[in-house]
C-alpha cells in the first residue's frame, strides 16, 4: 500500500453540496439560506454516525468564508477553501467535545470569540459530539450563544441530541440528518469503484451497502477492507467469506425444505452448514431477509427474480408472517441457546410446528382455535378529541405527558380546529427549527394514547393571541419582578446599600430552583 494512501472515507469526502449524497431537505434549506445570505449564528446537525454531519458543517464553513463571497457554491480554489479542505484554516476552529469537556477549556476557547477573524469573513467554531460537554461547559457556551459577536458562527454536531439542554437547542437551527438509503450508498460505492478503475460485482457492493446500515462511512470502511481482501477485485464470494455470510443458494435450499415441511431435510441441512463452519446467526438473518422479499412479492407484486416468485407460491401470507416473526425472535434466542446449531434448529422446527393448514396465496386467512372456555378480550376505550378553543387545548397540553422538544413545540402552538379527526394547529414560525418529522410523530403518538384515530396538521404563522409558552413566560416575569421589588424594599438590603454606598444588581436576583 502506498505511503500516500488515503482511506476512501477521507478521499471521497464531499467538498460541495452537489457532491453530498442524500439529505435533500437539509441541503435545500442551507442552499436557500446561503444564496439569500440569511444566516443564523448557530447550526446544530444531528444524526447517527457516518451520515454527513461534519461534512455538511465543513461545506457550510467554506460557503460562508469563500473569498468569492457567501454562496451555496464555494469556489473550492481560493486559499480559504483549500485551507478548510486540508483542515488548516486558522478561522475554522474544530473541537472534539469529548476531549474538551472541562469548563476551563471551554471558557478559554470562547474568550477568543471577542477577537475578529485573522483572515476570513467569520470565525467558525465546529464542535463535534457537543453532547459530551459538561453542565458547566454548556453554561459557558450558552452565554456566548445568547449574545454572539457578529463575526462568529457556531456549527454543532451530535449523535445524541437528547442530552443537549433545551436552552442550547432553542438557540440553534436544528437539522436532523436521516440514515442513507441502500440505493444511495450503493450508488456512491459504484461511483468510487469506477473512479478507482477497480473491478466489482454489483451484488457484492449491494451486500456492503446493506452492512453499512445507513452509514456511508461504515460502508466505505468495509469497502476499503474488501478491496484489500480481494486485491482490488470485489466479488460476492469474497464478501461472503470476509463477512461470514452464508451463500444465497444455501438459504434458498433451506427455505425450500422449510416450505415443503420436510423436517428431516431441514435438520440435515443445518448440520451440514454447521460442519462447514458457516455463521448460523447470519444464516438466520439472511433467512429473515428472504422472508421479507417473498412477502413483498406476494402482497405488492413487485418485480422479483424467478426463484423468489416460485417460493411465494408455496406458502400463504399468513404463514409467512408467522415465520418472519419467529425468525426475528429466534435471532434473540440464539444468544442464550446451548449452541448456535441448537438455537437455529429449534427456530425452524418451531416454524414447522406452527404452520397452519391454509393454502398458499389465499386472500382471506383464518386461524381456527378450539377452546372450551371463552376468555373475554379487554379493549381499551379511547376518547374522541372534543375541544373548541385555545384554553381547552392548553388544558389538554398540561394533562398529557409531552417532554423535551415536543413539549416546547406544543406550548408554542395555537388551536385552530378539529374536523373529521384532523387536529389543526398554528405554530409560532420562530420555532420552525423544532418542527421535525420526529417531533410531529411524537406529538401524534402522545395524543393517540388517549384519543381515537387522530391526524395532525401544523401550520406556521404569527400567533394573534398568547400561546401557553408566552403565558408561562409572562407569569414568570411577573413573579421575578415581584420578588425583585420585595427584595429591594427590604430594610436590611437598603441598609447594606447605604452602608457600602452601592446598588444591588437587579438582574442577579433570580429564583433558585431546588432539586
Amino acid at each position: 500500500m502506498s505511503k500516500n494512501y488515503q482511506v476512501l472515507a477521507r478521499k471521497y469526502r464531499p467538498h460541495s453540496f452537489t457532491e453530498l449524497v442524500g439529505q435533500a431537505n437539509t441541503k435545500k434549506t442551507l442552499i436557500n439560506a446561503l444564496d439569500a445570505n440569511n444566516l443564523h449564528h448557530a447550526f446544530l446537525f444531528t444524526g447517527t454516525r457516518g451520515v454527513g454531519k461534519t461534512s455538511i458543517a465543513r461545506i457550510l464553513a467554506k460557503s460562508i468564508n469563500c473569498e468569492q463571497g457567501v454562496s451555496s457554491v464555494p469556489c473550492g480554489k481560493c486559499s480559504t477553501c483549500i485551507e478548510i479542505d486540508k483542515g488548516q484554516s486558522i478561522d475554522l476552529i474544530e473541537l472534539d467535545a469529548a476531549s474538551h469537556t472541562g469548563v476551563d477549556n471551554m471558557r478559554s476557547i470562547l474568550e477568543n470569540t471577542q477577537y475578529l477573524p485573522s483572515k476570513n469573513r467569520y470565525k467558525i467554531y465546529l464542535i463535534d459530539e457537543v453532547h459530551m460537554l459538561s453542565k458547566s461547559s454548556f453554561n459557558a457556551l450558552l452565554k456566548t450563544l445568547e449574545e454572539p459577536p457578529e463575526h462568529v458562527k457556531f456549527l454543532l454536531a451530535t449523535t445524541n441530541p437528547q442530552k443537549l439542554p433545551l436552552t442550547i437547542l432553542s438557540r440553534c437551527l436544528q437539522f436532523t440528518l436521516q440514515q442513507l438509503t441502500h440505493d444511495e450508498i450503493l450508488g456512491q460505492l459504484k461511483f468510487i469503484m469506477d473512479s478507482e478503475a477497480l473491478s466489482y460485482e454489483e451484488l457484492a457492493l449491494s451486500q456492503i451497502a446493506d452492512f453499512g446500515k445507513g452509514s456511508m462511512r461504515d460502508a466505505l470502511s468495509l469497502l476499503d477492507q474488501s478491496i484489500s481482501y480481494g486485491k482490488g477485485i470485489i466479488t460476492n464470494a469474497d464478501i461472503k467469506a470476509m463477512l461470514g455470510l452464508v451463500h444465497h443458494e444455501d438459504i434458498i435450499t433451506l427455505t425450500t425444505h422449510l416450505f415443503n415441511q420436510d423436517a428431516k431435510s431441514v435438520i440435515n441441512f443445518i448440520k451440514d452448514l454447521s460442519h462447514r463452519g458457516e455463521n448460523l446467526n447470519n444464516a438466520l438473518k439472511d433467512l429473515s431477509s428472504l422472508f421479507h422479499k417473498i412477502s413483498i412479492a406476494q402482497i405488492v407484486n413487485t418485480k422479483s427474480d424467478r426463484t423468489t416468485k416460485n417460493l411465494s407460491k408455496q406458502i400463504s401470507n399468513f404463514d409467512l408472517q408467522i415465520f418472519y416473526q419467529m425468525s426475528i425472535n429466534g435471532s434473540k434466542d440464539m444468544a442464550i441457546a446451548p449452541s448456535d446449531q441448537i438455537g437455529f434448529e429449534m427456530t425452524l422446527l418451531r416454524m414447522l410446528a406452527f404452520r397452519s393448514d391454509n393454502p398458499p396465496n389465499t386472500e382471506k386467512k383464518t386461524l381456527k382455535i378450539k377452546s372450551e372456555v371463552k376468555t373475554p378480550v379487554l379493549i381499551e376505550k379511547k376518547e374522541i378529541l372534543n375541544i373548541n378553543n385555545q384554553q381547552q387545548w392548553e388544558t389538554l397540553i398540561i394533562s398529557l405527558e409531552f417532554k423535551g422538544n415536543v413539549k416546547m413545540l406544543v406550548e408554542n402552538t395555537l388551536f385552530d380546529n378539529v374536523s373529521n379527526t384532523i387536529l389543526t394547529l398554528t405554530l409560532d414560525d420562530q420555532f420552525t427549527n423544532l418542527l421535525s418529522n420526529h417531533v410531529q410523530k411524537s406529538i401524534l403518538t402522545t395524543l393517540r394514547k388517549k384519543f381515537s384515530t387522530l391526524n395532525l396538521v401544523i401550520n406556521l404563522g404569527k400567533p394573534n393571541i398568547q400561546t401557553l409558552a408566552q403565558k408561562k413566560t409572562q407569569a414568570y416575569s411577573k413573579k421575578i419582578t415581584k420578588m425583585q421589588t420585595k427584595f429591594l424594599n427590604d430594610e436590611g438590603v437598603q441598609k447594606l446599600e447605604k452602608t457600602f454606598d452601592t446598588k444591588i444588581n437587579i438582574n442577579s436576583i433570580k429564583e433558585i430552583k431546588h432539586v
